[in-house]
């Protein structure tokens, strides 16, 4: 027969032995928890610092695009006076403007690393606008030029004719050339026209 003592104390060190290793399998969860969080918090950190440090390197390196660009495309191509050189680009001619076009794009072309957006952006932030949009404009606004240059020479060709007219027509002890063609009716030259003799002195009907 089975000691009751001794089966009692089988079941109580059974117990005690499922909650030993209950708690040690919630400890090693929390553990694998704690650890994740640890990783997961760790690795923010780095991607934190790493996303920072490459802000930091692109910022250095715009940086130095954008001196470069400033100097090499406007202190060279324009003036060092950074608002002088906005002023003497925006009042080049199309055509001047085509050419610094064209000097900006052959100068980079020859450095890589240098995006057209970027040297765009950079040449925008001094007041040196050649985007495609601004040659757009440039084409409308030299067209309109050209439109009231003819206008403006138009005018003064029809002024300068004028005054020449007036000018002929009030010289004194001159009198004006006579007006030479055919007579619309008889054909004869106004020269030869004389007038009907029976026009020159009324008719007394009453007589």
């Amino acid at each position: 027969m089975a000691d009751p003592k001794a089966e009692a104390e089988k079941r109580k060190r059974e117990s005690e032995k499922k909650a030993l290793d209950k708690e040690k399998l919630a400890t090693s969860h929390s553990n694998e928890r704690l650890k994740i969080s640890q990783d997961a918090k760790k690795a923010k950190i780095t991607l934190v610092a790493r996303q920072k440090r490459e802000r930091l390197a692109m910022k250095e390196t715009k940086k130095i695009k954008e001196d470069w660009i400033e100097d090499e495309l406007i202190d060279k191509l324009l003036s060092r006076n950074r608002v002088k050189a906005a002023s003497i680009f925006n009042a080049m001619t199309k055509r001047n403007k085509m050419k610094y076009l064209d000097t900006v794009q052959t100068i980079t072309s020859r450095n890589y690393g240098y995006t057209d957006y970027e040297v765009v952006d950079a040449l925008q932030h001094h007041g040196i606008d050649i985007s495609k949009k601004a040659r757009k404009s440039w084409e409308e606004v030299e067209n309109q030029q050209e439109a009231e240059n003819m206008h403006k020479y138009v005018n003064m060709l029809s002024f300068e004719r004028s005054v020449n007219l007036w000018a002929e027509a009030a010289k004194e002890n001159e009198d004006p050339e006579p007006v030479k063609g055919s007579k619309t009716l008889t054909k004869k030259t106004q020269e030869k026209v004389t007038i009907n003799p029976l026009e020159k002195v009324p008719q007394n009907k009453s007589a």
